[in-house]
């Protein structure tokens, strides 16, 4: 894996790019001598032209400058890296700590509103057994009436029959003289 794409897996994982444009001009730099160096010695290999041994081995100082030099940077990204890592952590244990501040703003208002509906509980409650005892008294109060209103209504209907009979066995008595 080379180095930028260490680099692009990097920026396309945190979503940022780093802020040192020197050393990503200089790694550039270098990356585009080292194709260069490589493309160079592809033709040697392939017999294109012609080396001396002194130019040969300036090429082998060179890409080896150069492979330190990925190496340096390849170091350097990791450090960044662990830096971006522990940033990265700092920031959650921070937005965890006003995550729990938060959860305890939200926790005590929730125990604010409990308390509220348990004292409306109480007192619904209590209304709620007060009625129960007035409607208690009103419908032992309304069967008084109700057996009263019998009693006198059926009081009112026997002096009615009373009479009726009363006059029919007159009229029974009566009677018979009548027809005689």
């Amino acid at each position: 894996m080379t180095s930028k794409a260490t680099k692009d897996i990097i920026t396309g994982k945190w979503g940022f790019k780093s802020s040192n444009s020197k050393s990503e001009t200089e790694l550039e730099k270098y990356k585009r001598e080292n194709a260069a160096l490589k493309k160079s010695m592809e033709e040697i290999i392939k017999g294109k032209s012609k080396m001396t041994d002194t130019e040969r081995n300036r090429l082998l100082e060179k890409i080896l400058a150069l492979d330190t030099e990925k190496e340096k940077y390849i170091c350097r990204l990791g450090e960044k890296e662990k830096e971006i890592q522990s940033l990265q952590d700092k920031l959650k244990t921070r937005n965890k700590s006003s995550d729990v501040t938060s959860l305890v703003g939200q926790l005590e208002e929730k125990t604010k509103e409990a308390e509220r509906r348990e004292k409306l509980l109480n007192s619904l409650s209590e209304e709620m057994d007060l009625l129960k005892h007035n409607l208690s008294t009103v419908t032992a109060r309304c069967s008084e009436l109700e057996n009263r209103a019998i009693t006198f209504q059926l009081s009112q209907l026997i002096i009615p029959l009373n009479c009726f009979f009363f006059c029919r066995w007159q009229i029974s008595l009566k009677l018979p003289f009548h027809l005689q």
